[in-house]
Order: C-alpha cells, then structure tokens, then sequence
C-alpha cells in the first residue's frame, strides 16, 4: 500500500507557515499584556512557541544551502534560534507554577517566582538578536533572502539586544518586532 508523502515544496510551504501561525498565535494569545492568567491563553502561547522551532530550522535550511558546505553562520542562527525560544518558553514555567500553587498576589514569593520568568524572557532576547542577525548576515552576503528582509533582521537585531539591556519586562517592544519580521519572513 502507498502511502502519500508530502514533496519538498509541501514540506518548505509547512516550515514557512509556522513562522505565521506564531507570530499571529502569540500576538493574539498575549493579547496587551494586561489580561490575568488564562489556561486557554498560556497554552495558545505554548504552542506557538514551540511552532516556531520548525520555522527557525526551515529559515536555517534555505540559510545552509545558500552559504555553502563551509558556513557556519546558518549553524549560528539554528541554535541561537533554538536556544532563545527554548528560554522564552522556559519563563512560562514560574507563571504556571504561581497558578498551580495558588501564590497569592503581593507576596515575597510570588514576586521572586514572577522576577524568575521575567528574567527567562529578557535572557532570551540575546540568542533571539544573534538569531537575527546570523540570518541578516547571510541574507546579504547571499541574497537567500530579500534585502529588505535582511535589513528587518537587522534591525529586529539590535531592537533585541538593546531591549535586552533594560533588564525589565514591563515593555519588551523588541519581541513584538520580532513577531512580525517572522511574520513577514513566512510569507
């Protein structure tokens, strides 16, 4: 009995579209950042995280092809990819841990266990912004991808590790533009 395969044009289609499910997923799923705690909420962000792995290793693979057998730049960009979205999900873990136990608003612990996610989220602009700039250096050097989607990756970058410096997450403008340069990138 055959079974049907998906061709390579399917399967590159697929990796582009995680890109767009994320960003779209986990612009909506967080909303302005002021809703409480939402199960439905944390596990839409969850997701979209996790589905912007496949987007990352199918940006990388085009990135691999058009730097050649003796690139290291697309190695780059796969794991500081990885890794940045690896802590980024890693800063949900306190938040559902304060949900599990129930830690009641305005206390030390609760504080501490809230400055642990926030400190995930701002230790993952850094590999997101090599991320980013990998795939800038790349893209120009190779023309893999549009000039003017290089330069996005630029300048999403440096709104990354600048983002990152401030140590805060009341405000992470940075991961918004990153969210639509993936966006932008998967279509």
């Amino acid at each position: 009995m055959n079974q049907p395969t998906l061709n390579q044009p399917a399967l590159a289609r697929l990796g582009a579209a995680c890109g767009a499910v994320f960003a779209i997923v986990l612009t909506a799923a967080n909303g302005d950042g002021s809703q409480p705690f939402s199960g439905p909420r944390a596990i839409a962000g969850i997701g979209a995280l996790t589905l912007v792995v496949p987007f990352i290793a199918y940006l990388c693979s085009v990135l691999r092809a058009a730097e050649g057998p003796d690139g290291w730049l697309a190695g780059t960009a796969l794991a500081a990819g990885i890794t940045g979205i690896a802590l980024k999900l890693g800063s949900g873990a306190p938040e559902l841990a304060m949900q599990r136990a129930h830690l009641a608003a305005g206390t030390p612990l609760r504080a501490a266990v809230d400055a642990l996610s926030d400190g995930a989220t701002v230790l993952s602009l850094y590999p997101l912004a090599v991320f980013c700039a990998a795939v800038a250096i790349v893209a120009f050097r190779t023309r893999a991808l549009p000039r003017w989607l290089g330069a996005g990756a630029a300048v999403t970058a440096a709104a990354l590790a600048v983002n990152g410096g401030f140590l805060g997450t009341d405000f992470v403008p940075a991961l918004l533009l990153f969210a639509l340069w993936t966006l932008l990138a998967s279509l």
